[in-house]
């Protein structure tokens, strides 16, 4: 019996554990991100091609063909914890692309799904849009299921030939996964200056509901064709 007890109760308290960083979390960064984004401090809304479709979906109809990007990381101090995102993108046209993209967070007690149907296309020459849904669901062991319907925005614009900006939404509408558990709700600004063919240095906002606006600054430096350095900040 004490052998049983210890068990539950060792069980309890890791799935209480994973509930508190489930509120935490709640207002912070469990979104997918590309693993551009991830090594430059969420810098990532300027992004074309298939990485954008865990960023700025405007950035999807720069696709030339069919494409898959990928990433998997652990989070906090428990090896169980773990984030991963997969996306597989295709060219719709000339100047359009489509995307499906999943990630996963959690644990086996606690976990967060989403999928996510994204298209980008060009408006203008400097001009690109992209528009996601997005289904999310959520279930804790002893709790069940909660699932909810959300999308995201987003545009590109080429300022001049070596600045360009991108702005995103997710959830603009502010959507709940169930009472009182708010699904991310972010607005993020992103400048990229592409210095030479090399460099590129860039710049961002980033506000999310409940919190002060955290600022961005990265670096990517392009050594070789398929080697990249990255360096960035967010406050």
């Amino acid at each position: 019996m004490v052998h049983c007890y210890i068990k539950y109760k060792s069980k309890f308290v890791f799935l209480a554990i994973a509930f508190m960083l489930f509120l935490t979390e709640a207002y912070s960064q469990t979104e997918p991100m590309s693993v551009d984004g991830r090594a430059s401090g969420q810098w990532a809304y300027t992004l074309e091609g298939i990485q954008s479709s865990f960023s700025n979906q405007a950035g999807l109809a720069g696709l030339k063909s069919f494409g898959i990007a990928a990433y998997a990381e652990k989070t906090h101090w428990l090896p169980e914890f773990a984030n991963v995102g997969l996306a597989v993108g295709w060219s719709t046209g000339e100047n359009s692309g489509m995307s499906v993209n999943f990630s996963s967070y959690g644990i086996e007690e606690f976990r967060q799904n989403r999928i996510g149907l994204a298209y980008g296309m060009r408006l203008t020459s400097d001009f690109r849009v992209g528009v996601q849904i997005d289904w999310y669901q959520t279930s804790i062991e002893g709790y069940g299921q909660n699932s909810q319907l959300t999308f995201r925005l987003g545009g590109i614009y080429n300022i001049f030939p070596s600045l360009k900006a991108g702005v995103h939404f997710s959830n603009p509408v502010g959507m709940e996964i169930s009472g009182n558990h708010p699904l991310p709700s972010d607005f993020n600004f992103d400048l990229e200056w592409l210095i030479s063919s090399q460099l590129s240095i860039g710049t961002g906002l980033k506000k999310s509901i409940e919190e002060s606006p955290g600022f961005k600054a990265a670096v990517h430096y392009q050594i070789h064709p398929n080697f990249k350095l990255m360096f960035g900040a967010i406050t």
